[in-house]
């Protein structure tokens, strides 16, 4: 990758963050609610809840606010959180965000790992022998599985593996089994995805002219199947990989929250509806900074898979 192409999309993903502090910092202001009441007690007076909004500085112009916002950000401070500093001792943004991303990161790489072991295997299978008994019954149980929502296929894992079988905890993160039903559930629509995108790539690498040349000579299955025809379906599969962990990276709020997983997501819902702006002007731009990193190092795994891409990058 040429050093000027790797600074045009650095420079393209600093923009897109750039813009989402932006609109996420007007966007929570114009929001039709007034965190300064949500924060004060029922038997508040006028006079209690202004004198929170000057507390936390709600009282100044947009411009002022915007422009101490922006310092948190390159300062790495991003304040205390409105929520957690009612009934407990004051909490950093900070604080809080590091606390749990490691669950995040945690639910995310389980998730994908089952997501690539699982499916790769089983769409090679099936654009193999397309058509066959088992590429029509995986068709089957991928449509099945597509069928049902995300909430509702965590539901019946919960109840079958949590409740009835109590094989797995059904919440939270206080044992080493407690990622299972989260990341299975996390993966399930990805999964079919990835499954279906493997089995049209294969269709039509293993249909293609290259292939039946290394066939005619003389190289084993083996040799065609992985180091010529996984090679040119890689791609795709890495890009819809490296985008699917951005957005788990950034937290799942319905898994999460079925799971009492604590976690970037429960975190994030729970900030907004509680109109916490310090958690959500910290926690969006972050989201967008790992779509940003992921795209990037996409990026340099192209010119990796395949020469040719990177070979045209360094003539750009």
């Amino acid at each position: 990758m040429s050093l000027k192409y790797f600074l045009t999309r650095l420079v393209r993903g600093l923009l897109t963050v750039a813009i989402a502090v932006v609109i996420i910092f007007f966007l929570m202001r114009v929001a039709p609610s007034d965190p300064a009441a949500m924060l004060a007690s029922e038997d508040a007076t006028p006079e209690d809840i202004e004198a929170i909004r000057e507390a936390w500085g709600l009282n100044k112009p947009y411009t002022e606010q915007f422009v101490i916002y922006l310092k948190s950000l390159v300062t790495g401070d991003a304040g205390m959180s409105y929520l957690y500093a009612v009934n407990a001792p004051l909490y950093s943004v900070t604080e809080l965000v590091l606390a749990r991303l490691p669950n995040t990161i945690k639910l995310a790489c389980t998730s994908i790992l089952i997501s690539v072991f699982a499916s790769i295997p089983i769409g090679i299978l099936m654009g193999i022998k397309p058509n066959s008994w088992f590429d029509n019954l995986m068709s089957a149980v991928c449509f099945v599985i597509n069928a049902f929502p995300t909430f509702f296929m965590g539901l019946m894992l919960l109840l079958i593996f949590g409740l009835r079988l109590k094989l797995l905890p059904t919440g939270g993160n206080t044992d080493p089994g407690s990622v299972i039903l989260p990341a299975i559930t996390l993966s399930g629509h990805f999964s079919v995805t990835l499954i279906r995108m493997t089995r049209t790539e294969f269709i039509h690498v293993m249909s293609s002219n290259f292939i039946r040349t290394t066939k005619a000579k003389g190289l084993s299955n083996a040799a065609v199947l992985f180091v010529h025809g996984l090679r040119n379906v890689a791609i795709p599969l890495v890009t819809l990989i490296g985008l699917r962990l951005g957005t788990m990276l950034g937290g799942s709020v319905v898994v999460e929250t079925l799971f009492r997983w604590p976690g970037i997501g429960n975190l994030l819902i729970t900030a907004v509806n509680g109109r916490d702006y310090p958690t959500v002007q910290f926690l969006v731009p972050y989201i967008a900074l790992v779509f940003v990193v992921v795209n990037l190092i996409v990026d340099l795994l192209y010119g990796v898979l395949d020469p040719r891409i990177k070979s045209s990058i360094k003539g750009e």
